[in-house]
């Protein structure tokens, strides 16, 4: 057998064209031109002894060696530009504010690293009464762009230029040299540069010798603006517990969505419905006492503005008032025929919605049990909310509408219904008028913020859970929201931005009551998990300076 036979490589290459035989007479085939590149490639891969001496057109070296007397326009442009941090975390993180203090560190961090780098081409003509600091940070949104018309040649730098903000005509950088690499004389005028030549100590230095040497000597490797910005004190942010410093067990807490269950009163006294009992907690005495007890399921409560009455819904459609202090039912009030749901006080008005889908005004001076009858809703009557200052009643049903009332009339003056769900959730701001705050049930999870006076939806954000109840802070322009299936939790918003603050977690079951202290700083959550927990939210509200004058005074007294 042939070579060609017995080697399989040569039997399975498929050839280009087939060999014509060759032919009496015919001519020798001239073999093709050899270039003198593939000759020298093809040389230099068969023996190490022939290689050429220059081999920069190999694409390969040993190692790369940057060029030092250079300053690349790529680097330039990727650590001049603003920052890239991080972006907001979603809704259901529960480190928000662990993720605003990385911002900040990141914030620091780019700004000292372009001051080290940039800091002296920076300033270089920008005025001399600008302060260091605003400088560094201003560079943060520093933007680069191609010069308009084209520099001369002597301006023009290696790899190109950097362009400042505030300035058409480009800054260029000079051309760094070895001369450059010396230690400065002073650190005062412009600092130690990061290529500062160091002689080598004969012991290694400590960890707090150096940090002392960075930060407070003399010798400083950063520039003085930059150990300025390091030293001086950061934006305090604020500091949230993530746990509730109080939790009670509540047995027999109904865990129901249409139920309203806890309240707290004007002077501090927390008012809990218990299956068919009611307990009063004093939160300055942390005394506990039972105020009364029914056959029927309680299903709401609520005080009134001075504390002194706590209104309570029943099962079966009655409403009882009850005098806290002689701890006895001073009335009852019929008109419902199916459970209470949610009540609200405007001064002498209670106002009560039912699942007989109606909602009843009355006046409790008056012996007629009610004076107003509204039917608007087409099913239960879940949220009742009275904005006492302007005079505005927002009802929410399982309907999923929102209707807004003037005062005790019938006819609603406004009607919104872009929720897909049951609308328990309401609140009015106390900060801005005519600001209205609505949350929807299981297949919404919507949280919308409204205009009242011109209609107008101001945000709309998804909270990826059932929103069951809402509050929002007396002494800042924030929402707490709790929430049932299926996160179990409380979430902090931001009303200026609609950001979560704050995710607080804890409950197992759903969250379906809130309410919020006196003073406005700790929210008390109820769930079916059949505890009560305590959190500490909100600072107390600094007070406010009015000054003093007699007409202001008298008009207060005849209010």
């Amino acid at each position: 057998m042939s070579d060609e036979m017995r080697n399989p490589f040569i039997n399975n290459t498929p050839s280009s064209s087939p060999i014509k035989p060759k032919s009496a007479g015919s001519h020798k085939v001239s073999k093709r031109p050899v270039s003198s590149s593939s000759l020298s490639a093809s040389s230099v891969h068969s023996s190490p002894l022939r290689r050429p001496y220059a081999t920069a057109n190999l694409g390969y070296t040993d190692r790369f060696i940057p060029n030092r007397t250079d300053m690349d326009l790529n680097a330039v442009i990727s650590i001049g530009r603003p920052a890239t941090l991080p972006r907001l975390a979603p809704a259901n993180s529960d480190n928000q504010l662990e993720f605003k203090r990385e911002r900040q560190a990141h914030e620091t961090f780019d700004a000292v690293l372009k001051n080290e780098i940039f800091g002296e081409k920076l300033g270089r003509d920008s005025n001399d009464n600008e302060d260091s600091i605003d400088r560094i940070k201003y560079t943060s949104s520093s933007t680069y762009e191609e010069p308009s018309t084209p520099p001369r040649s002597r301006d023009l730098p290696d790899r190109g230029s950097f362009t400042s903000p505030s300035r058409s005509a480009p800054i260029t950088p000079r051309k760094l040299t070895f001369d450059d690499y010396q230690k400065p004389s002073s650190n005062s005028v412009r600092g130690a540069t990061l290529l500062t030549y160091r002689e080598r100590m004969a012991t290694r230095p400590s960890t707090a010798s150096i940090i002392q040497n960075q930060y407070f000597n003399s010798t400083s490797p950063v520039r003085p603006d930059s150990k300025k910005l390091l030293l001086s004190p950061g934006k305090k942010l604020r500091e949230i517990a993530k746990v509730p410093y109080r939790v009670l067990d509540a047995p027999s807490l109904a865990d129901d969505f249409y139920y309203d269950l806890i309240d707290w009163s004007s002077t501090d006294v927390l008012g809990v419905a218990l299956g068919k009992s009611v307990f009063l907690t004093d939160n300055n005495t942390n005394e506990v006492v039972q105020l009364c007890d029914t056959d029927n399921e309680y299903t709401s409560l609520s005080w009134v503005g001075a504390g002194s009455h706590l209104a309570i819904g029943q099962g079966n459609g009655l409403v009882e008032i009850y005098d806290v202090v002689k701890r006895k039912c001073i009335r009852t009030l019929s008109g419902h025929t199916d459970r209470v749901a949610c009540l609200s006080w405007n001064n002498h008005i209670l106002s009560s919605g039912s699942r007989d889908r109606s909602i009843l005004h009355r006046d409790v001076r008056a012996p007629e049990p009610y004076f107003e009858q509204v039917r608007t809703h087409s099913q239960e009557i879940c949220g009742l909310k009275w904005n006492v200052e302007e005079n505005k009643l927002a009802s929410g049903g399982n309907d999923n509408k929102i209707y807004v009332y003037d005062g005790t009339l019938r006819t609603p003056i406004l009607k919104l219904d872009e929720h897909t769900a049951a609308v328990k959730a309401l609140a009015w701001s106390p900060h801005r008028r005519g600001i209205l705050a609505s949350g929807g049930g299981t297949a919404d999870k919507k949280l919308k913020i409204w205009n009242i006076n011109t209609s107008a939806k101001l945000h709309d954000v998804d909270t990826s859970s059932q929103v069951c109840n809402m509050i929002w802070s007396k002494n800042s322009d924030e929402i707490v929201t709790s929430h049932g299936y299926s996160k179990y939790n409380l979430t902090l918003w931001d009303c200026a931005t609609m950001d979560p603050i704050a995710i607080l977690k804890g409950h197992s079951f759903r969250v379906l009551h809130l309410t919020l202290s006196s003073d406005g700083t700790t929210v008390v959550s109820g769930a079916g998990d059949e505890t009560l927990r305590y959190w500490k939210l909100f600072d107390k509200p600094k007070p406010k300076m009015h000054p003093t004058s007699v007409l202001i005074n008298a008009f207060n007294q005849l209010r």
